[in-house]
C-alpha cells in the first residue's frame, strides 16, 4: 500500500456511518452509496460477443445475451456457480433464486433460465456493475462481506483500497485494490519485525470464498518509514490481477 492510503481510523469512522457500498454505472468509477441501492445494469452494445464476468472470472453460458430492450441477461445457474453461491428453481422451473433472493426479471433462452445482470448483481450484495462498450463486457465486482472503500481517490499505479477493518483485517490485511470497478490486487502487509522474529502468518483471510482471477504478478516492496495505515517499518505485499503495463496506466 505505498505512497497513500486512508489511515485505519478514517475506514472505522466509516464503520461508524454504516457500510458505503459502491455501485458503478457504464464505464464510470464507483462511487459510495447506501447498501440498499440498486445496481445499475450495462446497456445494450450489439457489436461482439458479449463476456460477463465476476471479479474477472468469465460466466460463461451460450444463454448469456443482451435484449431487445438493451438489458443483460446471464444464465443464474452459471452465475450462482462461479459467485459460489446456492441457485435454486421452482414452479417447474419458471422461477429461480440465488443466494435466497427470489429473482423477478427472468428469461428462458435455449431451454437456460435467465436473468438480469443488475437482480443477480444485487441478490449477492456485489459492490458494482460496470460496462464496457467496446469490449461488450459486463463486470461485477464482489468483494467479501463487510469490505468498505477506505480512500476516496484513486492511488496512481494502484486504485482505491477496499477492506473489512470490522473483521480484523487491518493492518494485515487482506486488502483489495479496485479501480474503475475491477479488482486489480489482493494485498497483505507484514511488520519488518515478523521476519527478523521468524513469526509465521499462516491461513490470512484471501478472497474469503469470492472469485479470484489469476495472479499475473506480485510485488512485494520495503516500506522502511511505514506510510498511513502502517506506520512502521513493513512489507507491502500485492499480487496484481493485471499486466505491468496496465498497473502503470493507473492514475
Amino acid at each position: 500500500m505505498r505512497r497513500s492510503i486512508t489511515t485505519l481510523a478514517l475506514a472505522l469512522s466509516l464503520l461508524g456511518g454504516g457500510t458505503a457500498l459502491a455501485h458503478g454505472t457504464e464505464g464510470a468509477q464507483a462511487q459510495p452509496a447506501a447498501p440498499s441501492a440498486a445496481v445499475p445494469a450495462p446497456v445494450k452494445n450489439a457489436d461482439g460477443p458479449l463476456t460477463v464476468l465476476i471479479n474477472g472470472v468469465p460466466v460463461q453460458s451460450p444463454a448469456n445475451h443482451v435484449n431487445t430492450d438493451g438489458k443483460t441477461y446471464v444464465s443464474v445457474q452459471a452465475f450462482a456457480a462461479i459467485a459460489g453461491v446456492e441457485a435454486e428453481f421452482g414452479d417447474g422451473g419458471r422461477t429461480a433464486a440465488v443466494g435466497g433472493v427470489l429473482l423477478a426479471d427472468l428469461e428462458r433462452t435455449g431451454g437456460v433460465l435467465t436473468a438480469w445482470v443488475r437482480d443477480l448483481a444485487k441478490a449477492i450484495g456485489a459492490q458494482s456493475v460496470t460496462w464496457d462498450e467496446a469490449a461488450s463486457e459486463a463486470y461485477v465486482l464482489y468483494l467479501p462481506k463487510g469490505s468498505i472503500q477506505l480512500d476516496q481517490i484513486p492511488v496512481p499505479k494502484m486504485g482505491e483500497h477496499w477492506a473489512n477493518p470490522q473483521a480484523g483485517d487491518m493492518p494485515t490485511g487482506p486488502i483489495y485494490g479496485v479501480y474503475k470497478g475491477k479488482l486489480v490486487f489482493l494485498e497483505y502487509m507484514i511488520d519488518q519485525k515478523d521476519f527478523i522474529d521468524g513469526k509465521n502468518h499462516v491461513n490470512l483471510a484471501g478472497m474469503k470464498q469470492v472469485p479470484m482471477p489469476s495472479v499475473v504478478q506480485t510485488d512485494i516492496e520495503f516500506q522502511p518509514k511505514g506510510h498511513p495505515g502502517m506506520e512502521i517499518p513493513h512489507y507491502d505485499i500485492h499480487l496484481y490481477f493485471i499486466s505491468d503495463e496496465e498497473q502503470q496506466a493507473i492514475h
